[in-house]
């Protein structure tokens, strides 16, 4: 959309178009004006074009300006559109009718040029005040919707896992030499402690977000050296699903700030894992392209349902597919990816190959 296409708008009604003329040559360099030369065509616009003003004629064949307020304010629910009636009616009973029909304003022709300026310039300011007051208390009830789920999940997965520290840690320190199944509970010790800190950081990185308070530090970043700690890090809860990792030589180098990178391409390999089936492989790799490199993370697992992709890298988008061994999934980690690579002055998105599988990338500028 150009800057000109960015003007506000006004409708000018009037079945004369010499009227519709004048108001074009007054108001046409600083608003984009569209003519109507009935009421239908006007109601009809209305239904079709942001509209911020509208010139109202009351005398016109067919349908009069009265009605056609009406059918804005009662039939289509135009409440917010401020209406100007432009009549050579001057009878106060007129101007009556036309403000309890609901029309914001009344001009008398002829009109004063300087007047009929003042009036639209006054009623478009209100418009844009009321539009942005909207559009305020819409980006509050969001970020209070968003609060609110974030600590019912919070408050609600963290019971459970720290309800299973608290039994296991008491019971080995009373069997711990005894409990041949030492291993086992070890194991489901790391796995509560794991799914704790995955709510927390998850929980944490949506509150800064939400707030702006993320801090980047764009640099040079070794791709090799973050696919190598993010191997070791995942490496182990593959192995416990005989998943293979494979790992192309990463030897790019590119611009992004090391420890959100490493987050984000981090999540992404853990979903990979988490929804692979048992015995497979999730492979990584990396592509030169231009001045960007893009890293790809492929799994074998059901991959996403068409009707449900729209619903990725949104927050608490979760999909029908679930992880392959109970893994906790809070919803966030891809809206979070999205988030840290877009701040980076990246890119995010997937493909889904016809025969299965999906295909999350990040694509960064070099290094």
């Amino acid at each position: 959309m150009t800057d000109l296409d960015a003007r506000p708008v006004i409708l000018a009604v009037d079945d004369e178009p010499r009227n519709l003329l004048l108001v074009q040559r007054l108001l046409g360099s600083v608003y984009r004006v569209v003519c109507s030369p009935n009421g239908a065509t006007a109601l009809a616009i209305l239904e079709q074009t942001r509209v911020d003003l509208v010139l109202m004629d009351i005398m016109m064949p067919e349908m009069d300006g009265y009605q056609v307020i009406r059918r804005m304010r009662q039939e289509m629910g135009l409440t917010e559109i401020p209406i100007i009636l432009v009549s050579a009616l001057a009878d106060a009973h007129d101007v009556a009718t036309g403000l309890s029909a609901g029309a914001n304003d009344y001009i008398t022709k002829p009109f004063d040029v300087d007047v009929m300026l003042a009036r639209v310039q006054t009623q478009v300011a209100l418009k844009q005040l009321q539009d942005e007051r909207k559009a305020v208390i819409a980006n509050l009830e969001a970020a209070q919707e968003m609060r609110d789920r974030l600590l019912r999940i919070a408050s609600h997965d963290l019971k459970g896992p720290l309800t299973n520290i608290v039994m296991l840690s008491a019971l080995f320190r009373r069997f711990e030499e005894r409990v041949p199944e030492a291993g086992e509970l070890m194991d489901a010790l790391d796995e509560s402690v794991d799914s704790m800190r995955m709510v927390i950081e998850d929980f944490l990185d949506t509150a800064a977000m939400n707030t702006q308070q993320i801090a980047i530090k764009l640099e040079a970043v070794s791709l090799d050296k973050v696919l190598h700690s993010l191997l070791t890090l995942y490496q182990p809860h593959a192995a416990k699903k005989d998943i293979h990792i494979d790992a192309a030589d990463g030897t790019a180098v590119i611009q992004a700030d090391a420890a959100r990178f490493q987050q984000a391409l981090g999540n992404l390999i853990s979903n990979a894992v988490k929804y692979s089936p048992l015995h497979t492989m999730v492979r990584v790799w990396s592509e030169a392209n231009g001045e960007m490199v893009t890293v790809a993370v492929a799994d074998q697992g059901p991959g996403i349902p068409e009707g449900e992709r729209s619903r990725l890298f949104t927050p608490f988008g979760k999909l029908s597919p679930r992880p392959t061994a109970g893994e906790h999934s809070t919803g966030l980690g891809l809206w979070i990816v999205k988030h840290l690579i877009q701040l980076q002055g990246g890119e995010v998105g997937v493909e889904c190959p016809a025969e299965g599988g999906s295909v999350f990338w990040i694509r960064m500028p070099k290094g």
